[in-house]
């Protein structure tokens, strides 16, 4: 086919009357063929290969940008050939031509070629930027290929993208005394966020790792502006309100938004703007041990200062009492002191940084209180509240009696009560006689002036308490005799009644039902979004994990007339099942001995349409979790290549399983199961030795089973964060990448199991490592 014959379909789909690009005409050059690399801000930022051949350039768009490390497939899509002056073509694709966007070369040079068929080529590249063999191949989908690299990586020091990096915490004090050592920021009043972004991908975690990337939208383009880079980001996520300055009360409103539409429309009304203040990660190298000033040099170098929607804000290096000025002067909320040649401490708070507010607030514990005197003579006069030090308990912080209303006071009458008990937790001297003690769980919030010299709260105001994890058991109502035969306990303003809550349940750790009731509190606000709207089949044990158990899809006829049920047809009969949307359902769960929670992959409402795809890795003796750890990163690998996240969990008993989202309102079963199929029998196919994808048990000796089987409406699977009826109360657990990654270099199958306090340890600290499960919306390619 001649050149001209190759273009018809370019020039078919341009006007060139409207737009820039070239029609065609360059007769060729010389003996190396050329290439270009051209970065394509369109409808999708993607990057543009293009390989002089025959006349015209051979041209694929690369939605991650081409690879640079060995083994990693990347998704290529086959586009029309181009004339050879688009070897040279930069510039703007007006609005309503095809391709519309921004054209900037990215990297050219020139190849050799050793192979060139109609489904595969091998070219060495040499350019600025891209040098090294690659190899193109076609796979089943006509215009679909895959771009790797095959000579070794370029930067063999560069290493993986990790998952997750804890932000670093500031601690309270003054201006440092030495400022030439600092430099100063504003500290803004928002919600901190780390961004990952890589070409083609942005994801924001909230302070405790959690996934509110779906959130806030107007944040995507973020990741346009870092083109080919891959960056973490350190940032707050800011609403300037109507006075032009940051309102956390603003951005609330925000925060907690489940409703797709509400959140695209908030997006315009509201737009919130991101502040990335510190650069963590940079193509291939931490920089977490880089100085302080080395970082925010590099993060002036990417070039977000001013963007649409993000901005990094300037710092002063020297003079933060005239920051601080500024800022009581403008109404914010403070400074930000970092130490020039500091490093980043992940997850640690750290003198390195020092918070300088106006105005001072602090998270404290209740360790007592203090009868009021007056009209509060029969009830809280004041909280007296402390600070965790170490194996000594509280250091005595002071007395907080201002900003409680009589409605509060009545709500932490009832909280603190439970918790009374004869013993200080307070360590040193200072607290008032004639106190009343309570064991420290509950955690307050106070804004106060200063500290004084003793180290005390100087006029504290109380602003409410802070979310924890306060047993649910321990403020219930004893109604039996003796031995507690029977406890009632306030749920969501409902009462629960739980019989025999002293019951043994796991025997070998003497875990009772009043400890899985107080997990499944404590679990509760991470566990709903996983559980609402789901049909769910219990798994009841009523003697214990070592007795007989039974399972129950119809809702019990005895369940309190306020818990939530859907009647869902499946096969010839139609099925009550019991929906989880509250806490107090998941405690009712508890005093039926529900020790697991087994849902279906789909809503109630659309039962025939899953929100995600599983793979349940079972290993066969003598292989364990280990080995599926193994296997699971053979199945991300392969769904990273097709542009694919996946999450994983353990099982909570043996094995791992592996979760696509989809989130798709087209999505069907017959496409997951199909689908899931091919990809174990490929795994089989290549790693006969490894993975099984039939269920013989003659046949799964030493091997792990990739069960696909399970993307069926008719099957359910447990429920993540669900305990399981083992020797111990092991929970089925999100874990991060890089765990799977360490637990099947290391071999230790233990690394990777988890107990009901581990679970809840691991929330606290991390966050919800399942949410992109709800949040992730993709669709699988054609088989």
């Amino acid at each position: 086919m001649s050149a001209r014959d190759r273009l018809a379909s370019y020039r078919g789909r341009r006007d060139f009357a409207a737009t820039p690009e070239p029609a065609g005409g360059d007769p060729g050059s010389g003996a190396a063929p050329r290439f270009v690399v051209q970065q394509h801000d369109a409808t999708r930022l993607h990057w543009d290969l293009r390989l002089e051949r025959d006349g015209a350039l051979a041209s694929w768009a690369v939605p991650k940008g081409i690879p640079d490390e060995p083994g990693r497939n990347r998704l290529a899509v086959r586009t029309e050939d181009h004339p050879l002056e688009y070897l040279d073509f930069e510039g703007e694709i007006p609005t309503g031509s095809y391709g519309a966007g921004t054209m900037t070369i990215w990297d050219r040079g020139t190849y050799e070629l050793h192979k060139w068929t109609d489904d595969k080529v091998e070219v060495t590249f040499h350019g600025e930027r891209l040098d090294g063999r690659y190899g193109l191949f076609a796979t089943r989908a006509p215009r679909d290929w895959m771009i790797h690299r095959m000579s070794p990586p370029r930067d063999p020091t560069a290493e993986q993208m990790p998952e997750r990096i804890a932000p670093m915490l500031a601690t309270l004090g003054p201006l440092p005394r030495d400022p030439d050592g600092w430099a100063f920021e504003v500290k803004w009043d928002g919600l901190r966020a780390i961004a990952r972004s890589e070409p083609g991908s942005l994801r924001l975690q909230g302070r405790n790792l959690n996934d509110v990337t779906p959130r806030y939208p107007e944040l995507a383009r973020l990741n346009r502006a870092l083109g080919s880079h891959r960056a973490i980001l350190d940032g707050e996520i800011v609403l300037v309100g109507e006075d032009g300055r940051p309102s956390f009360e603003a951005l609330q409103g925000r925060m907690h938004v489940a409703s797709d539409a509400q959140v695209r429309r908030l997006a315009k009304e509201q737009p919130v703007t991101y502040l990335a203040f510190d650069l963590l990660w940079l193509d291939g190298h931490s920089l977490v041990a880089q100085p302080y000033a080395r970082r925010r040099e590099l993060l002036d170098g990417l070039g977000l200062a001013g963007g649409e929607r993000w901005d990094v804000p300037e710092h002063v290096v020297g003079d933060g009492e005239a920051l601080l000025a500024a800022t009581r002067e403008q109404g914010l909320e403070g400074v930000i002191a970092k130490r020039l040649d500091g490093a980043y401490e992940p997850g640690r708070r750290s003198r390195g940084w020092v918070k300088v507010k106006n105005v001072l607030r602090e998270d404290v514990v209740v360790g007592g209180w203090q009868p009021g005197k007056g009209a509060r003579a029969d009830r809280i006069g004041a909280l007296l509240v402390g600070l965790p030090e170490g194996e000594d308990g509280l250091r005595y912080a002071g007395k907080v009696g201002s900003g409680l209303s009589d409605d509060e006071l009545d709500r932490l009458a009832a909280l603190l009560a439970p918790l009374r008990t004869d013993r200080s937790p307070f360590a040193g001297a200072g607290v008032p006689r004639g106190a009343t003690f309570v064991r420290p769980q509950l955690t307050v919030t106070v804004e106060f002036r200063d500290w004084t010299s003793a180290g005390r709260l100087r006029a504290p105001v109380y602003k409410g308490t802070v979310a924890g994890t306060r047993p649910v058991m321990a403020g219930a109502r004893r109604t039996g005799r003796g031995t507690r035969r029977a406890a009632e306990v306030e749920v969501d303003g409902r009462t629960v009644r739980v019989a025999n809550p002293d019951k043994v349940l796991w025997p070998r750790t003497g875990t009772t039902k009043a400890d899985l009731i107080d997990y499944l509190a404590a679990i509760g606000p991470t566990l709903l979004p996983h559980l609402r709207g789901r049909m769910l089949t219990l798994k009841r044990y009523p003697d214990g994990v070592q007795g007989e158990f039974f399972y129950e899809k119809r809702a019990p006829s005895h369940r309190p007339d306020w818990v939530r049920t859907a009647k869902v047809r499946l096969r010839s009969e139609t099925i009550e099942f019991v929906t989880v949307e509250d806490v107090a359902t998941l405690v009712w769960l508890g005093n039926l001995a529900d020790v697991e929670l087994h849902t279906s992959l789909a809503l109630a409402t659309a039962q025939r349409r899953p929100t995600t795809m599983v793979f349940d890795l079972d290993p066969g003796a003598p292989a364990t979790i280990v080995e599926c750890c193994e296997v699971a990163g053979w199945l991300r690998g392969m769904f990273s290549d097709l542009g694919l996240e996946a999450v994983a969990k353990t099982s909570g008993s043996k094995g791992l399983q592996v979760y696509v989202p989809l989130n798709r309102d087209d999505a069907t079963y017959d496409e997951t199961k199909a689908f899931s199929k091919a990809v174990a029998e490929l795994l089989e196919r290549e790693a006969p030795e490894r993975v099984v994808s039939r269920q013989r048990r003659d046949l799964r000796g030493g091997k792990v089973l990739v069960d696909w089987s399970q993307n069926d409406e008719h099957k359910t699977t447990v429920s993540v964060y669900s305990p399981r009826a083992r020797e111990r109360p092991t929970v089925s657990t999100p874990v991060s990448w890089d765990e799977v990654e360490r637990c099947a270099k290391r071999g230790d199958p233990e690394a990777l199991v988890f107990t009901i306090d581990d679970a809840l340890r691991r929330v606290v600290a991390e966050g919800d490592l399942f949410a992109p499960a709800l949040s992730v919306t993709q669709r699988l390619p054609e088989l």
